[in-house]
């Protein structure tokens, strides 16, 4: 608006010189000099060469367009950058742009329909700008139509090929991901880099739902019994290593225990002194019968 108004400005100042030296208001005819007539070509010179700065502002990329060749490929950084007074320059934003689509309907594997809210955060690749012009004109253009179909087109295409219940079940993140990188493909062909795809709100009805939710607690049932199983497997295999540890320490110690070592032992814990109790022959502990 600035440049306008300056070069508005150049166009007055260049009629206002041309009226005061080519024109004499005393004698009422025009003038002859020469050095007059040059000064009117300031105003001219400073107009041609605005048309041929330009200056592109932050966050934002140029886009050349000429008479003669269409379309420049090779975009405008930011900052200040010259071209040919007859080239023209539009600007596309580069931020990060959102889009969100309500009630996207989708169909299943299975034949049925989910619902969903789904928020697209996408920007314009500076280097690839030039396709977005060429196509679109405006930014605004690709946000509320291309945008809108492209991302439900990538649900579609990943959602067909699951069932309803593993759509709003276990394959949700899955489905996600692909989805994902099939929109972050096709917005790249046409200059746009993905920077997030949201799926809000999915649901594909009441009775699904309740379907849904039956099966979970189906399968945590399954689970759980499976777990109880594998644990008492475990719990009766470490009984039988148990077991058999204290067989085989059992016959270890009953081979060692001979009549000798029960002789020793039995001499280490005497303390001297003869048995105060006494019976008959069969009750007493005859030695001899240990050492034979």
């Amino acid at each position: 608006m600035l440049m306008f108004l300056f070069r508005v400005l150049l166009i007055i100042a260049t009629i206002v010189l041309i009226v005061v030296e080519c024109f004499d208001f005393d004698t009422e005819e025009p003038k002859k000099s020469k050095k007059g007539a040059l000064w009117t070509l300031v105003p001219i010179v400073i107009f041609v060469l605005t048309l041929c700065v330009v200056y592109v502002p932050s966050n934002n990329v140029g886009i050349r367009w000429s008479a003669f060749s269409g379309t420049s490929s090779k975009t405008l950084n930011e900052g200040i950058t010259f071209k040919s007074p007859i080239d023209k320059v539009f600007l596309i934003p580069t931020t990060v742009e959102e889009r969100t689509i309500k009630n996207v309907n989708v169909q299943t594997k299975d034949a049925q329909f989910v619902r969903a809210e789904v928020n697209v955060k996408f920007r314009v690749n500076q280097k690839d700008a030039f396709k977005v012009y060429k196509r679109y004109t405006t930014l605004d253009n690709l946000k509320q139509n291309i945008i809108s179909n492209y991302a439900q087109k990538s649900i579609e295409t990943v959602v067909t090929q699951y069932n309803v219940i593993d759509t709003l079940g276990a394959k949700k993140n899955e489905i996600y991901a692909l989805a994902t990188k099939d929109l972050q493909n096709m917005l790249k062909d046409e200059g746009v880099e993905l920077v997030q795809l949201t799926i809000k709100d999915m649901n594909a009805g009441s009775e699904i739902e309740k379907a849904i939710a039956d099966e979970a607690v189906a399968k945590k049932r399954v689970e759980t019994a499976e777990q109880n199983r594998l644990k008492a497997k475990k719990d009766a295999e470490t009984k039988v290593v148990n077991a058999k540890a204290e067989a085989d320490a059992n016959k270890i110690l009953e081979k060692q225990l001979t009549n000798k070592i029960l002789i020793q032992q039995w001499i280490e814990k005497w303390n001297g002194e003869v048995p105060k109790v006494s019976g008959d022959s069969k009750s007493m502990i005859n030695i001899q019968d240990l050492l034979n």
